[in-house]
C-alpha cells in the first residue's frame, strides 16, 4: 500500500513537469523573431527599433528637376591671365610682390636697371636744347629771306634743320614714354635708370618666374597674374547628351571629397566642337556668389556636376534617406503595426525622379495606404534586417 502512494505521487510530479515544459515550449514559439515574417513584412523588436533610431514622416511637395550628371573642372581661360613680362633688357633689382599675393591693375611689381637708358635721356636733353638755337635761326633768316639769294638759302636750311630736330624730339619722347619717363618733366635733375613692371590686370600672382639679379630681355616673363573673379566650371557633357543641356540651366557642383555641399552655377556658353578624344562637348558654367572668397575654388580642381535638364514643377519628395536601392529597384518602408514587443514593417516599391537639397521625387509604384507612416530615418537599417543582413 505504501509502494502505491509513493508511485502515484512520483507520476503526477513527472505529469506536472511535462506540462510545464509544454507551456513554455508553446510560449516560446508564440514570440516574433526579428527578421522577414510569413507574409513578407519585416519584424523589428523593441531593442533594435532603439539602436535604429527610426524616424517617420510622409511626402512633401518639391519642386525637383531631372538631373544630369558630369564631371567638372575649374578653370580660367588664358584670355583671363597675364604674364608680366619685361620690355627691354636689363637686370631684376627688385621683386614687389610675393606668390598668390592680391595686385591690382598698373601696381608696380617689379623694377628693371637699365643704365643704357642715360643715352636716350641724354640725346632728347640735348636735341631740346638744340631745338631753342633752331628756332633762333630761323626767325633770323624768315625776316631775311627776301633780301638776297643768300638769305633765301639760309632760310631753307634752317627750315629743314628745324623740322629735322623737331622730329627727332617727338621720336625720342615717344620712346622715353615707352620706358615710363614722362618727356614733359625731364630734367638733367632728375634723370632714371630704372623700368617699372606693372600688373596688366588686377589678380592674383599665381606664378613666379624669375628672381632678383637675374638678366632679362625684351619678352622675358618675370610673373604672372590670374584673375580669378573669372573662375567657372567647364563641364564635360557626352554627346549622346548634349541636346538636353542650353545656355540658362542651373547646375549644382560639389567637390568629390564633400559631395553633401553644393555650389550654384548656371550655365552661359556652349562649345560648338566635339571633344575628339573625350567624345564630349565643353559647357561652360558661370559660378554664383564670389568664386575667389571660396577657399576650395583653386583653379584646375576636380567636381561632380548636375545640371538640372528639366524642372517638373511640384512633386511628391521625400527625404533620400527614406528610399533604399535593392538590386535594380527603389523601395521605401511603412510602419504596419506596433506592439510591446517591436513593429511590423512593409515594404512599398517605388521609382525615384529628380532629387535636390537632400529630396528626391518619388512616384508609387505599388499601393500606398491612407496616412501610413513612412521611415524617413533608418530605412536602410530595416531593408538590412528584412534582407537578413546584420545592421551596424
Amino acid at each position: 500500500m505504501k509502494n502505491t502512494i509513493l508511485f502515484s505521487l512520483f507520476s503526477l510530479t513527472l505529469w506536472a513537469c511535462g506540462n510545464n515544459e509544454n507551456a513554455e515550449t508553446v510560449q516560446a514559439s508564440a514570440e516574433p523573431h526579428a527578421g522577414a515574417a510569413d507574409d513578407g513584412s519585416i519584424h523589428l523588436s523593441a531593442g533594435q527599433l532603439e539602436q535604429a533610431g527610426l524616424e517617420y514622416g510622409s511626402f512633401t511637395q518639391k519642386s525637383l528637376s531631372e538631373a544630369l550628371r558630369v564631371n567638372a573642372e575649374l578653370v580660367v581661360h588664358t584670355e583671363h591671365t597675364a604674364d608680366v613680362t619685361a620690355f627691354s633688357d636689363g637686370i631684376i633689382s627688385s621683386l614687389n610682390t610675393t606668390l598668390n599675393a592680391s595686385v591690382r591693375k598698373g601696381q608696380v611689381l617689379a623694377t628693371v636697371r637699365k643704365p643704357d637708358l642715360l643715352d636716350m635721356q641724354q640725346q632728347f636733353l640735348e636735341n631740346k636744347d638744340q631745338l631753342v638755337f633752331l628756332q633762333a635761326e630761323y626767325d633770323r633768316y624768315k625776316s631775311l629771306k627776301d633780301a638776297d639769294a643768300t638769305a633765301l638759302k639760309n632760310f631753307q636750311k634752317a627750315d629743314a634743320d628745324l623740322r629735322a630736330a623737331k622730329t627727332t624730339g617727338q621720336v625720342l619722347a615717344a620712346k622715353l614714354r615707352q620706358y615710363q619717363i614722362d618727356p614733359d618733366k625731364l630734367t638733367a635733375a632728375n634723370l632714371s635708370t630704372q623700368l617699372s613692371l606693372v600688373a596688366p590686370v588686377s589678380g592674383i600672382v599665381t606664378d613666379i618666374r624669375s628672381n632678383v639679379g637675374a638678366a632679362v630681355q625684351p619678352g622675358t616673363p618675370v610673373c604672372e597674374v590670374t584673375d580669378l573673379s573669372q573662375l567657372h566650371a567647364d563641364l564635360w557633357v557626352f554627346e549622346k547628351d548634349i541636346l538636353k543641356v542650353k545656355n540658362g540651366q542651373r547646375v549644382a557642383l560639389s567637390f568629390p571629397a564633400e559631395p553633401s555641399k553644393n555650389y550654384p552655377a548656371v550655365v552661359y556658353s556652349i562649345d560648338k566642337v566635339l571633344d575628339p578624344e573625350k567624345r564630349a562637348v565643353r559647357v561652360h558654367a558661370r559660378l554664383e556668389g564670389n568664386p575667389t572668397g571660396q577657399v576650395n575654388f583653386v583653379n584646375g580642381a576636380f567636381l561632380e556636376a548636375r545640371i538640372a535638364t528639366t524642372d517638373t514643377g511640384a512633386l511628391d519628395a521625400l527625404p533620400e534617406t527614406a528610399v533604399v536601392r535593392e538590386g535594380e529597384e527603389d523601395f521605401i518602408f511603412i510602419l504596419e503595426k506596433e506592439s510591446g514587443e517591436g513593429s511590423f514593417f512593409k515594404k512599398i516599391k517605388v521609382a525615384k525622379g529628380g532629387a535636390g537639397d537632400g529630396f528626391v521625387a518619388v512616384q508609387m509604384v505599388g499601393q500606398l495606404p491612407d496616412r501610413a507612416k513612412i521611415v524617413t530615418k533608418g530605412a536602410y537599417y530595416v531593408s538590412a534586417q528584412g534582407a537578413g543582413i546584420e545592421a551596424e
